[in-house]
């Protein structure tokens, strides 16, 4: 940080009063336990950045540590809500599977061990916990 001049000092207390006021504001109206806006954060992390976490946090009493993990872009990746997948693919199960009659399935362990599985009215794919641990045993 380069030393503050006369008119960015102006200029940051301006930035800091209005947001300090619109955080009281918010804080006065809002119902216990709701989470600060994330447009409120974004201004604060944005100030953070260029004029330091502690100072910032400090004058918008704010959390030092939630501020510099949305200062340092962090609060972003971990939010992030990741898309549900719309097609799944499952590896093919390590070893030997032979499929018998309906409601079979037999499958060899690279170390020999059998698992011969009967469902009759199950179907070979409900299976594939089961398999999958038998798979992945360790002798």
């Amino acid at each position: 940080m380069s030393a503050p001049t006369a008119s960015s000092e102006d200029s940051l207390r301006l930035k800091l009063g209005k947001l300090s006021r619109e955080l009281d504001r918010w804080r006065h109206s809002a119902q216990r336990g709701r989470r600060i806006p994330e447009p409120l954060w974004q201004r604060a992390a944005n100030l953070a950045r260029i004029h330091g976490v502690s100072p910032i946090s400090a004058a918008l009493r704010l959390s030092y540590y939630d501020l510099q993990a949305r200062a340092q872009g962090e609060h972003a990746l971990s939010t992030a809500r990741p898309t549900p997948p719309t097609f799944v693919e499952l590896p093919a199960p390590k070893g030997n599977t032979v499929l018998g009659p309906p409601g079979t399935v037999e499958v060899v362990h690279g170390c020999g061990a059998r698992l011969l599985l009967r469902l009759p009215q199950g179907k070979p794919e409900d299976l594939l916990a089961l398999v999958r641990a038998f798979l992945d045993w360790r002798p």
